[in-house]
């Protein structure tokens, strides 16, 4: 324990600790906030039906910057995957996709297989029923007269749902991160 006698000593000491007690401080919230960001990630892989493909696995970012008035942290969507992810992060939008059918050979996502290569190569084709609906065939198939077999997909207006609530989580997780540290905090959303 070390003696502190005289003003000199004391302004010293004080100094010496406030600086101390400032960078421990920042050093919690940015280790807090570090470990929200991996948490993100991860509940975000795991809300993602069948697992989601690396691109989506890397897409929560963590930053901070220090200054004299203190630090600050953020957590966010990387810019090319905030592109792709934005429909099931924030708000949903009605897509035309080709939805598959019973038929079709699947990727591990759920994905028709080889659908760009083989729309290339003319074995996919996408023709208009009668009814006015648009279908995937493979033409490589022969089968019973109702042609069953040979449709990949059908071109649908789908929605994609929410999978993740990106500011929900964020908020909730920001204020369990601070709620045993003392301080002041300015929490925003860009």
């Amino acid at each position: 324990m070390s003696r502190v006698s005289g003003v000199g000593d004391v302004q010293n000491y004080i100094n010496k600790t406030g600086n101390k007690l400032g960078k421990d401080f920042q050093g919690e919230l940015i280790k807090r906030s570090r470990a929200l960001a991996l948490k993100m990630q991860q509940d975000l892989n795991r809300s993602v039906d069948k697992g989601g493909v690396s691109f989506t696995q890397r897409s929560i970012l963590f930053i901070y910057k220090k200054n004299d008035t203190g630090v600050t942290t953020s957590i966010l969507v990387k810019d090319q995957q905030a592109k792709y992810l934005y429909d099931i992060l924030v708000k949903p939008k009605a897509v035309d996709k080709i939805v598959p059918t019973s038929a079709a050979k699947l990727t591990a996502q759920g994905n028709i297989s080889g659908l760009k290569k083989n729309l290339a190569s003319g074995r996919y084709k996408i023709v208009k029923g009668k009814n006015g609906k648009q279908k995937l065939i493979d033409t490589t198939k022969k089968d019973t007269k109702n042609k069953t077999k040979r449709i990949v997909g059908l071109r649908e207006s789908k929605k994609r749902k929410i999978i993740y609530d990106f500011y929900n989580e964020a908020n909730n997780g920001v204020r369990l991160m601070v709620s045993g540290i003392k301080g002041t905090f300015r929490i925003t959303r860009i």
